[in-house]
Formats: structure tokens, C-alpha cells, sequence
């Protein structure tokens, strides 16, 4: 996202989502920024192209020395008053082990074959190009946060403690003034049922009445969990039991047998399980963040005609051809202003 200030923007905000270690992160993060370098690089000297042309047909054929002030700017169509705006990325990591990988771009050369005066020597040459990283499992500094981020995300870090979850409710009220996009993410984090069906239901509610019915909500969850919980270790102690009076009608050896075999399959079913889920999980989050990205870069090509409207941007928002995305990349690329854009990929809307 492009960050703004009085109405100017200021700095380009890329975010990664890593559920696992990549160890080619610094020079991955390194090559998308400078692939959005480039893509600025790219705006201006379009830009400094057109305003050139019209430069060019009320001033004459000296018109270039005027324009551009010397033979740098002619040729690489970027002025001296031109300027990018930093891109700067940060990788939350989502995983429940610690970051194994490289930070930075050191940490993923080789300085091993070198002495010690020859490696400070390299390293000095080379730019480290390190990582922004928040470690979700690992981070306590959750007060920094001013929205219901900071309390969303030591909540993540208590999900596979049910009793964590439910104390953490009870000890405090911040859950009763949460927006509607807090409420999903909460429901994603605790899985709770009653949650999942109270927040279907919360836009028929009226909006007077949101905080006694939230708080209601809320001890619903709380009443689940507690519910899930004496569950839980009812079937405990009844395996237990079950476990005993095994013991006493088999061997003991016969026992331990059974249940090796019984564990050894139950972990191969769960694993091919979950793996079969994650990819699944993951194509799809793979596609739709290709969709848009390509849907963004259409974006960022026609802005530079102009602003656009909400109804062409739902248009191409709601593409889910990514072929046809391309197309419209490609198209906005060559296109001299947003109406021929439209024109051309056949968005035209339809009269009579």
C-alpha cells in the first residue's frame, strides 16, 4: 500500500505473509523492490515523455534544451527534480518455530574462503540489505499496538491453549468495542462455533444494542469453551479407564504393540490430511494474490492518465481470469489515457 501524508504520497508498504522459512528471503525481497523501483522509474519517464510533447509543439525545435537540461536527462528521460518514493517491506512470520533463515543479504554469501581483512573488505562493497521482520510467536511488545491488532495477535499466541484464551477474555472488556473486521479475524483465530454464527447474525442487529449483544457473544464463547473443555477431559479420564481395564484382560506386551501401530497410522493419515488441506489452502491463496497483484498493476499504469472510477475498479477487481488481467496490463501500458483503455478492452458500457 502507498502511504500518504497532507495529500502526498510518501513511501510504498509491501508486506509478506510467511508461514514457513524461505531462506532465499533477502535476495527475494531485494529483487521486488527493485522491481518496484523500476516500475516508478518506468512512470516517470512516461511522464516526463508526454509533458515533453507538449512542451515540444509551443516552443520549437530547441525546445529539448529548454526541457531537458543536459544530455543525461534527454537520454534517459529522467530529470534531476525527479525523485522515488522508498519501498520498504516487512515480513510477518506466522510459523510456530523460530526464523532459521538468512535476514539479510550477508548472511547468504559465502564469506567462509576468505581471511578476515579480505571478508571486511567484501562486506563493505556489498550492501547487507537486511530484513524487517515481525516474529509473531516470539514478540511481547504488544502495547505498541493502538488497535485491536496487539490484542489479536497475543490471542494468536495463546491458540493452542483454550484455557489461555477463555482467562484472557475474562480479564478484560477491550473485546466488547471491536469493529466487524476484528470480530472475523477472532473468529478465524479461536474456531469457536457460537462466534461463527453470532457474527452471521451481527448486521441484522441494531447498532444501539451492539455492546450488551457482543458482550453476550462473548460469554457464549466463553461458555463454549469451557463446555469443549470439561469435554475434553471427560474423555480423558475415560481413556483411562478404558486403558486399565485393558491392561487387565491383555498382555502387556500385546498393549503396547496395539498402540504403537495405532499411533504410527493415525500420525501417517493426519499428516497426509493436513498436507493434502495446506495445499489445497495454499493454491488458492496463491491465485487470488496473483489475481491481485496483476489487478493493481492495471491500477498503477491508468492512474498515471488520471483518476479512475469505482466502477472500473470493481470491474477490475472482479476479473478472475488472469489472462485477461494480462491483457489489460498490457493494454493500459500502451493506452494513451484511461477512455482508450476502456475502449480498447471492451469495458465500454452498454446503452439502450
Amino acid at each position: 500500500m502507498k502511504q500518504h501524508y497532507n495529500g502526498q504520497r510518501f513511501v510504498v508498504l509491501a508486506l509478506e505473509n510467511q508461514e514457513r522459512t524461505d531462506y532465499a528471503m533477502p535476495a527475494r525481497v531485494m529483487i521486488q523492490e527493485a522491481l518496484e523501483y523500476d516500475r516508478q522509474l518506468r512512470g516517470i519517464r512516461r511522464g516526463n515523455e508526454r509533458t515533453y510533447k507538449a512542451f515540444l509543439k509551443g516552443n520549437g525545435s530547441m525546445a529539448h534544451r529548454e526541457f531537458y537540461r543536459d544530455e543525461g536527462e534527454f537520454l534517459y528521460k529522467v530529470r534531476s527534480g525527479d525523485w522515488l518514493l522508498p519501498v520498504v517491506t516487512l515480513i510477518v512470520y506466522w510459523g510456530e518455530k523460530e526464523w532459521k533463515g538468512p535476514k539479510s543479504l550477508h548472511e547468504m554469501i559465502c564469506f567462509d574462503d576468505m581471511d578476515t581483512e579480505m571478508e571486511h573488505a567484501w562486506k563493505k562493497l556489498i550492501p547487507e540489505y537486511p530484513l524487517h521482520f515481525l516474529e509473531v510467536s516470539s514478540f511481547r511488545h504488544f502495547e505498541y499496538f493502538r488497535t485491536e491488532l496487539g490484542p489479536l495477535l497475543e490471542i494468536f499466541q495463546k491458540r493452542n491453549s483454550r484455557e489461555s484464551i477463555r482467562r484472557y477474555f475474562a480479564a478484560g472488556d477491550w473485546h466488547r468495542r471491536m469493529d466487524e473486521e476484528s470480530w472475523e479475524l477472532l473468529e478465524q483465530l479461536t474456531g469457536s462455533k457460537s462466534l461463527e454464527k453470532q457474527f452471521r447474525q451481527r448486521s441484522e442487529r441494531e447498532k444501539q444494542r451492539e455492546e450488551e449483544e457482543m458482550g453476550c457473544v462473548i460469554d457464549e464463547v466463553l461458555e463454549e469453551m469451557a463446555g469443549e473443555m470439561a469435554e475434553e477431559r471427560a474423555v480423558a479420564m475415560a481413556e483411562k479407564m478404558a486403558e486399565k481395564m485393558a491392561e487387565k484382560m491383555a498382555e502387556k506386551k500385546a498393549a503396547v504393540m496395539a498402540e504403537k501401530m495405532a499411533e504410527k497410522k493415525a500420525a501417517v493419515m493426519a499428516e497426509k490430511m493436513a498436507e493434502k488441506k495446506a495445499a489445497v489452502m495454499a493454491k488458492e491463496a496463491r491465485e487470488k494474490a496473483i489475481l491481485t497483484a496483476t489487478a493493481e498493476c492495471v491500477f498503477d499504469l491508468l492512474e498515471e492518465y488520471g483518476p479512475l472510477s469505482d466502477e472500473l475498479r470493481n470491474v477490475i477487481l472482479g476479473q478472475q481470469e488472469l489472462q485477461t488481467l494480462k491483457n489489460w496490463q498490457k493494454l493500459a501500458a500502451r493506452a494513451g489515457s484511461v477512455e482508450q483503455f476502456v475502449q480498447r478492452a471492451g469495458l465500454q458500457p452498454q446503452h439502450g
